[in-house]
């Protein structure tokens, strides 16, 4: 039988630092939740009152608004489990970032930098293999165009800005809060992460099953990363990274294909999703078992189960 102080659940094992009794779990939710649609509420009321709508320097255009939401709802969300933290839960609001109760801006960025490499050498993988099906030499998954309008690429440029607090934002709330909460009702570490997978997915509701799949197994690489780093940052800075290269596709690799014609199959996809997603996470993870975390400081005071304090029912 493993020993309960494993790295797989140091970090799960930080809820025990506060209350764990289920009426905080819903006062929890529920408090981020309400902060989030009064932040958002707020945020359109003020976009779209005379002050801004009729004046010219301030009128933000109706399609532009959508990154000021996701900013508003980060922001709602962050401060939402800070507050929690304070009156709900009783314990540090940075017990839900690491073992080590502190903030590392620099583990955010070699998170970036990993998944920047590993995606690079999924994007060759999977351009090896479109141009394997097509029959001839292609850059997948679009060949470049440059935009043809410019409000393309402002707006492209200011989502570029929010992303990362959006990602801290659901990372904050699927990696931490939720994890550590599924993780104090459930000992298997493998069925809290699968559990989380799902909710992960499911929360994006505005994709189809396909692109769930892919987001799922997505879900599935950061709670691995975070699990194994035993701290927040790094799998940030991944989520940050990979949804600015998504970002940078979506504006940039909009041409058509020679391959267009041919029909995608069942192969194509699991293809898809093993090169996509599974290949840049199981690279990360890799260089991190043979660096031995990428240097972890060497100073992080872990906190094992043994030495945190019993929560309050």
């Amino acid at each position: 039988m493993k020993p309960e102080n494993d790295f797989s659940r140091a970090f799960i094992n930080l809820a025990n630092m506060g209350r764990i009794d289920w009426r905080s779990v819903i006062l929890t939710y529920l408090l981020v939740k309400f902060l989030s649609f009064l932040f958002t509420l707020t945020s359109a009321i003020v976009v779209t009152s005379p002050i801004f709508s009729e004046h010219r320097l301030f009128h933000i255009p109706v399609a532009d608004r959508t990154p000021i939401f996701r900013v508003v709802d980060a922001a709602a969300y962050i401060f939402g489990f800070w507050l929690a933290c304070k009156k709900i839960l009783r314990r540090p609001f940075l017990s839900l970032i690491s073992t080590d109760l502190t903030f590392d801006i620099r583990r955010c960025l070699r998170g970036a930098a990993l998944y920047l490499a590993a995606n690079a050498i999924s994007f060759m993988a999977i351009s090896l293999f479109t141009s394997m099906r097509a029959g001839v030499w292609v850059i997948a998954p679009r060949h470049f165009e440059w935009p043809h309008h410019r409000d393309q690429i402002v707006i492209a440029m200011v989502n570029l800005f929010v992303i990362p607090f959006a990602a801290f934002a659901e990372e904050l709330f699927f990696r931490a809060w939720l994890t550590q909460t599924i993780g104090r009702y459930i000992r298997s570490t493998i069925v809290v992460v699968a559990l989380v997978a799902v909710i992960f997915a499911a929360f994006h509701t505005q994709y189809d099953l396909r692109m769930k799949t892919l987001i799922f197994v997505d879900s599935l690489g950061f709670s691995a990363l975070s699990l194994r780093d035993q701290r927040l940052e790094l799998v940030i800075g991944v989520h940050s990274m990979m949804n600015v290269c998504v970002a940078l596709q979506l504006l940039f690799f909009t041409g058509p294909l020679p391959h267009a014609q041919i029909p995608a199959t069942p192969f194509d996809f699991w293809s898809l999703l093993i090169l996509k997603c599974v290949l840049p996470i199981a690279l990360m993870y890799g260089v991190l078992q043979k660096t031995r975390g990428w240097f972890v400081p060497t100073d992080a005071r872990l906190t094992s189960s043994g030495n945190l304090q019993p929560g309050h029912l």
